[in-house]
């Protein structure tokens, strides 16, 4: 038996608890977190259980909004009023990758912009 060909079932248990966490959070999120429920948001925001992308590619989609036409508040706010699959079929987007950047957005205007980050969730009062 070559070395090559044993299975590492670690690493695939490990894939398969990743895929599950993943699915689980994006059942959360597409559930709970609207703008009914902006604190789920927020504490989301505040763990940073969703990864903060690499703010090139945040740029390179605000980029490509802009080619689009297509206004970045709106497609923020969208992402959590939408249903998943009406989203993507109203913006030709995943819903998911879309759902990141949007966390990236909100990270950035909480850590630069608190108030206008409690008015955009909604939790100015």
């Amino acid at each position: 038996m070559h070395v090559s060909n044993v299975i590492d079932f670690i690493a695939k248990k490990k894939e398969r608890e990743e895929r599950q966490r993943v699915q689980e959070l994006e059942h959360y999120v597409a559930t709970q977190c609207n703008f009914e429920h902006p604190r789920n948001i927020d504490a989301l925001v505040d763990e940073k259980i969703i990864e903060v992308k690499d703010h090139s590619l945040f740029l390179g989609f605000l980029s490509i909004l802009k080619d689009e036409q297509i206004d970045p508040l709106d497609i923020f706010q969208d992402v959590f009023t939408f249903e998943p699959a009406h989203f993507e079929v109203s913006y030709n987007m995943r819903w998911w990758s879309v759902v990141q950047l949007a966390f990236t957005f909100l990270t950035i205007l909480k850590e630069n912009e608190p108030h206008t980050y409690a008015d955009f969730l909604g939790l100015s009062e």
